[in-house]
């Protein structure tokens, strides 16, 4: 059974974090943003197609929005790019360098270790 309650407050806690407004949501969901509102008010249950619609909009999977529960590494892996997205050019620049730091210092430990000598 779903909780509808629970679910909206999901679909909420979701939507801002993806800094979206009720509209720009609904938009994507392909329903209406009054409808989107009494969903996450926990007014009425929507069909399954409409929760599927929701999760799609976020990018999350039912079960996140049923129980909150975080993800697996896909879901994961998405808010980190949704993250990265939001960076400025710089920060995004100086993130990158320190992954590929990482990255060749991980395929090659006796390099990293051979510089610091």
């Amino acid at each position: 059974m779903i909780d509808i309650k629970v679910m909206g407050e999901n679909i909420r806690r979701e939507r801002k974090r993806q800094l979206l407004t009720i509209e720009q949501l609904a938009e994507r969901a392909g329903i209406s943003d009054n409808f989107l509102g009494k969903i996450e008010r926990g007014e009425g249950m929507p069909s399954l197609p409409t929760i599927d619609s929701i999760a799609c909009a976020l990018n999350v999977g039912i079960d996140f929005l049923k129980s909150g529960a975080e993800q697996g590494s896909e879901y994961k892996f998405i808010s980190s790019v949704m993250d990265i997205n939001a960076m400025t050019d710089d920060q995004r620049d100086r993130f990158i360098d320190f992954i590929s730091t990482n990255v060749r210092f991980f395929k090659n430990p006796t390099e990293g270790a051979d510089s610091q000598r």
